[in-house]
C-alpha cells in the first residue's frame, strides 16, 4: 500500500478515482444522499494499471475527461495514458 497522490470527480457521471503511487488508479461509484444520516454509497468499480513504478512513485496525477467517463492519468514513468473502457 503507497500513497494517493490524486483524487479526481467526473462532472456528469457519479464516478470518482484516485491515482496511488503503487502505480493504480481506482475507481468508484459515489452517492451522496439528501438525508445527512444515511450513509454515503461507494462502489468500487474498476481497478486500472498501466504506468510502472519509478522511485517509489507511480501515477501522479488523474483526471476525467469533461463529458466522457474516461480517465487521463500522468505517471512517474513518464507516460500519460487514456483510460476509455
Amino acid at each position: 500500500q503507497e500513497a494517493v497522490q490524486g483524487v479526481a470527480f467526473h462532472s456528469s457521471y457519479p464516478l470518482f478515482a484516485s491515482s496511488s503511487d503503487d502505480g493504480s488508479v481506482h475507481v468508484f461509484h459515489g452517492m451522496v444522499y439528501s438525508d445527512l444520516l444515511q450513509n454515503p454509497l461507494i462502489i468500487p468499480v474498476k481497478i486500472l494499471r498501466g504506468h510502472k513504478v519509478v522511485d517509489h512513485m507511480g501515477v501522479l496525477d488523474v483526471t476525467f475527461h469533461p463529458r466522457q467517463p474516461w480517465l487521463v492519468t500522468a505517471g512517474a514513468d513518464k507516460t500519460v495514458r487514456l483510460f476509455c473502457n
